[in-house]
């Protein structure tokens, strides 16, 4: 088994769904245009093979590149792309358990869902009512930087949206080194 990395990362096969969620919603014409706005070395970890683990700070800034870029500083438009990243990265057998599961089901195990897949970071998660919680990411770039926060803030609210609900909702602030996400769905 590779060890982890010492800076924080995430496994590298996100660098499939990053890059064919962004040719869905944008087009080739799209990829290219982020990768010409990342440096050499980010755009390295999207050109052929993915490697076990990129770091975060690389797809923070395909995030940013897609939010500035293809996505013209549209919110919504942000948001469909992390919901068709997230698409992408789950996979179908993944796709199938999150229809047949209860949002309680991620909310208990978040903290070990986050482990799995990123080398640094603190998930925990409270329930704050009967259709609601609370996730809280620490020591995690993504808790540091405003876009990022938005981007997985909306990552986490589509994930429960796909199980089993009509509506989800997140609002998400950063309080210090923590990122909080209010999670609501009926």
């Amino acid at each position: 088994m590779t060890a982890r990395p010492d800076q924080p990362s995430a496994l590298g096969n996100r660098v499939i769904a990053t890059r064919d969620a962004t040719r869905d919603l944008f087009g080739a014409v799209g990829v290219q245009a982020v990768l010409a706005a990342l440096t050499a070395d980010e755009r390295a970890a999207f050109v052929g093979a993915p490697p076990k683990w990129v770091l975060e700070r690389t797809y923070i800034a395909w995030t940013r590149a897609v939010y500035e870029g293809p996505a013209h500083r549209d919110a919504a438009t942000l948001a469909r792309w992390v919901d068709r990243v997230t698409d992408h990265g789950f996979g179908t057998a993944r796709r199938m358990l999150l229809a047949l599961a209860s949002p309680w089901v991620i909310v208990r195990r978040a903290g070990a869902l986050w482990r799995g897949e990123h080398s640094h970071g603190d998930l925990t998660s409270a329930p704050l009512g009967d259709n609601s919680a609370r996730f809280e990411l620490r020591a995690s770039p993504y808790a540091e930087d405003d876009l990022a926060a938005r981007a997985m803030s909306e990552a986490f609210r589509y994930i429960l949206f796909r199980c089993r609900v009509k509506f989800a909702t997140e609002e998400h602030r950063r309080v210090d080194d923590a990122l909080h996400v209010d999670l609501r769905w009926g």
